[in-house]
């Protein structure tokens, strides 16, 4: 009975950057060591090693994981790329329909700290990462923090 209650939790990626292109994940297998992907960019299937994409990739993210990750609301991020603020960044249009009006900005993670050198350029502290805490919380590193003597928090970073 222990089985059926344990939860493993795998990571699962759907969207990723290889090679600075947007991918989607179509098919995975870890026991063949491969990957079905599409290629946005060049609008095709494509075989990768699934552990090269594993070591290389980068994470892709949408508009709204980029604002939770920046203390900015989405829209605020729609508005640096519609004003021509920050580059455009990749597009996600449905396989099925190519040509769809639909589509689906997918940030990479250079793309994030780009965005956060921008609003660090621009004057808008409020409220904003510093790099390193940024940089950990795209790796998925654990932010320490410890209380100062007048009661505010300092993060605080294992050495490696």
């Amino acid at each position: 009975m222990a089985r059926g209650k344990r939860q493993t939790v795998r990571k699962k990626f759907l969207y990723f950057f290889l090679n600075g292109k947007i991918h989607k994940v179509l098919k995975s297998s870890r026991a063949r060591d491969e990957v079905v992907a599409w290629c946005y960019p060049d609008r095709k299937r494509v075989l990768y090693s699934y552990s090269l994409v594993e070591k290389n990739m980068e994470n892709a993210y949408s508009i709204k994981d980029a604002g939770k990750l920046l203390n900015r609301h989405k829209v605020t991020i729609e508005e640096y790329i519609l004003a021509g603020k920050i580059k455009v960044p990749q597009k996600v249009y449905p396989i099925s329909n190519p040509e769809s009006s639909w589509f689906k900005f997918m940030l990479s993670e250079s793309d994030i700290l780009d965005i956060h050198q921008f609003i660090l350029d621009d004057g808008y502290l409020t409220n904003l990462p510093s790099r390193t805490e940024l940089k950990a919380l795209l790796k998925h590193n654990m932010i320490l923090y410890t209380k100062t003597v007048d009661g505010s928090f300092v993060p605080v970073w294992k050495a490696e």
